[in-house]
């Protein structure tokens, strides 16, 4: 998983080298540790709040696109 990051500084991060998701509240809260070359070599954490209906459909599109990367690698 890669981010980009389109803003200030840092312009671009690097990948993702752990996801987690929690509930906070009534909302989900998911949790991506990226690597970046403004802070090595500590990670990154980048935290996204949202809805359950958004993780939801974030959920069930990551299930599709993983089933197609994984295809592509075969």
């Amino acid at each position: 998983m890669s981010i980009i990051f389109k803003g200030l500084p840092p312009h671009d991060l690097g990948p993702a080298e752990s996801a987690s998701a929690r509930p906070l509240g009534g909302d989900v809260e998911v949790t991506l540790h990226v690597l970046d070359d403004w802070h090595s070599p500590t990670l990154v954490a980048i935290r996204i709040k949202m809805p359950p209906g958004v993780a939801r459909s974030l959920a069930d599109q990551l299930t599709s696109v993983t089933a197609q990367a994984d295809q592509a690698r075969e």
